[in-house]
């Protein structure tokens, strides 16, 4: 099987310069990614009575008004990237939220989902390198594999960054030249409302200096629905289980850090309605385990991501396993080195490339 390579693109100078190179190179991408996205939605709201792709374009446009209030930059970029690319720039938003703006209309506690990832950070003290070493695999529906994309942007004014992330979206996994990381899994919690989505939390806290200037963005923020964020730079990590109005701070100690698509936080947990999904547990099972040892490093990490202990209920999900959930990505990153390296898919059917900064940190 030949492997699958991550496209890159970049990006520079103001939010809307950077938004028209991403619409520009991604034309067909975007259009493509919404289309999918919106074709998931169709399919889910049908099976569940409730809700249609034009309330996904009007919820877009109420979250998409907030964001113009929340962060000028993020919204600037976006509509600019929308423009570029010829979408309607609330669908843009709706489809590249899908998971936010598809709860805010029916989340459905009752399904069995289990739309999400698998997300680790090792301390210092348990790697080869002696230094904390992140990673995080991104799953979603099989098609949007399609969709992956790394963006490289060198705003005038701001950060340089590298997300890996969907064609027209902003950033989802990533790092910035100071050595920021950001990373997100989803879960599923009552509570949802109109508000600023997940991807722009991120892509605000990756425009930040460290971690804990980025907690407080994420923590501060009118969010709109459930998600945990892991947060990390040199002196450590952060992770950060949120609902809409409430988050549980955990911090990175002596012991890793694992996380999947389920609450920890008594509370959360209590608004879940419905009990951890069987992939979730097993997948924090595995990688916790996988993560108990003291000589942890970028190749270890990446052995994990493509474990497939478990079958159907492994860390690395295939496609081809026929399931409604699969590896879209995977990123590691040692915010120390400013080091970041991702694949698109798999961890084993991927060509990982290491995404290099050209600014000082």
């Amino acid at each position: 099987m030949s492997m699958v390579d991550l496209p890159c693109v970049e990006a520079s100078g103001t939010p809307t310069q950077i938004g028209e190179g991403i619409g520009q190179a991604l034309r067909a991408d975007v259009a493509a990614m919404i289309d999918r996205r919106m074709q998931a939605a169709e399919q889910y709201f049908s099976t569940r009575g409730v809700g249609s792709t034009d309330r996904m374009r009007e919820v877009g446009a109420a979250c998409l008004e907030l964001l113009a209030d929340w962060d000028i930059d993020g919204w600037e970029e976006h509509n600019a990237t929308a423009s570029a690319a010829a979408v309607d720039a609330a669908t843009l938003y709706a489809a590249a939220n899908y998971s936010d703006v598809r709860d805010i209309i029916c989340i459905d506690l009752s399904a069995d989902d289990d739309e999400g990832c698998t997300s680790v950070a090792a301390p210092a003290s348990c790697t080869v390198s002696g230094q904390l070493t992140v990673g995080q695999t991104w799953d979603l529906h099989p098609l949007d594999v399609d969709s992956v994309v790394a963006v490289h942007r060198l705003p005038s004014d701001q950060p340089e960054t590298w997300s890996v992330t969907v064609a027209g979206a902003p950033t989802l996994i990533g790092m910035n030249q100071y050595g920021v990381w950001t990373g997100t899994t989803n879960i599923k919690v009552t509570g949802v409302r109109v508000g600023v989505c997940y991807m722009s939390l991120l892509h605000r806290a990756i425009r930040c200096r460290d971690r804990e200037e980025a907690a407080a963005v994420v923590q501060q923020a009118p969010r709109a629905a459930a998600h945990t964020f892991l947060l990390a730079d040199a002196g450590g990590a952060v992770e950060l289980e949120c609902t809409a109005t409430r988050s549980h701070r955990r911090d990175l100690d002596t012991a890793a850090i694992v996380r999947t698509n389920h609450c920890i936080s008594p509370p959360h947990i209590d608004a879940q309605a419905e009990p951890p999904s069987v992939s979730s547990v097993s997948r924090a099972a595995r990688a916790e385990h996988l993560m108990e040892r003291i000589d942890l490093s970028v190749a270890s990490i990446r052995e994990l991501m493509k474990d497939r202990d478990g079958g159907l209920q492994a860390i690395n999900r295939y496609p081809d396993d026929g399931e409604p959930t699969a590896t879209n990505a995977c990123a590691i990153g040692i915010p120390e080195a400013r080091h970041i390296e991702a694949c698109r898919g798999p961890a084993d059917r991927g060509e990982w490339a290491t995404l290099k900064f050209v600014r000082g940190g």
